[in-house]
């Protein structure tokens, strides 16, 4: 039968997208007063939508969304059979996360990451464990977020898109490499001195270590040692030497010398 009332532009539905699953909570506005007070069901293509209610006083119809995929039309049947004109819903694939480049960083946060998946375009929020990071790009198979600040160790990755939340990757927080010790903090100018760099933070994500402006390879020896053969020196003297882990950089000024 032909609608009697018009659920109008721009916006009937609020949300008008939604997980594939259901269970989305839908409102549904008319702009014609009264004009939904006698809805016996709301269909969703059709399939009917659970939990239908009216509500007198804001003159609205909710109800909780069936399982669906695609774009549904969405229209209120009345007590008398008839039916309002049709308004589009999306139904929303929910979201894949596969990685999180970088899967370290500091405890300040501030680290650019990029989350890769698919039904990501729809994301409004992105959480590392309870804290909220900053999104700056979206497209359906990548985030880029900056990264909230945090505690030492593991924090789960939520992702929260139209489709609900979803997780399943873990972002760590490491504290920076701390106060270094090298041992012996002497050697010759020709290099080649065998060093142990102990540091009073983690070390196991040590990506560089510098002698003076020089980069040396090294072995991670234990969760804050690192063993290395120091490389030949340019002058004779001091030079500083700096450990570079996913937490960031720690100096000991003129912690190597020369001789």
């Amino acid at each position: 039968m032909r609608g009697s009332c018009f659920l109008e532009s721009p916006m009937p539905l609020s949300p008008n997208q939604g997980s594939t699953g259901g269970n989305t909570s839908v409102t549904i506005t008319s702009t014609t007063a009264h004009a939904l007070s006698t809805v016996s069901q709301v269909l969703f293509g059709d399939t009917r939508a659970g939990n239908v209610a009216y509500d007198a006083g804001a003159d609205h119809v909710t109800c909780t969304t069936p399982a669906g995929a695609g774009v549904v039309q969405v229209t209120v049947v009345l007590a008398n059979g008839e039916v309002t004109n049709g308004v589009p819903f999306y139904y929303i694939p929910a979201p894949v996360e596969s990685s999180v480049s970088p899967a370290a960083g500091p405890l300040a946060g501030g680290s650019t990451v990029t989350i890769t998946g698919s039904g990501l375009e729809t994301t409004s929020a992105v959480l590392f464990g309870t804290n909220a990071a900053t999104v700056t790009a979206t497209t359906d198979g990548q985030l880029t977020v900056t990264a909230p600040a945090g505690t030492a160790g593991a924090a789960g990755v939520h992702v929260t898109t139209a489709a609900g939340t979803f997780d399943g990757l873990t972002y760590t927080y490491v504290a920076d490499p701390g106060t270094l010790t090298i041992t012996p903090n002497t050697g010759l100018l020709t290099g080649g001195t065998h060093v142990t760099i102990t540091t009073t933070g983690d070390a196991t994500t040590t990506s560089q270590v510098l002698f003076g402006s020089t980069s040396v390879p090294f072995a991670v020896a234990g969760s804050t040692t690192l063993t290395l053969y120091t490389p030949p020196g340019t002058v004779l003297g001091a030079v500083d030497v700096s450990v570079t882990t996913a937490g960031g950089t720690s100096t000991a000024t003129n912690g190597f010398t020369y001789v």
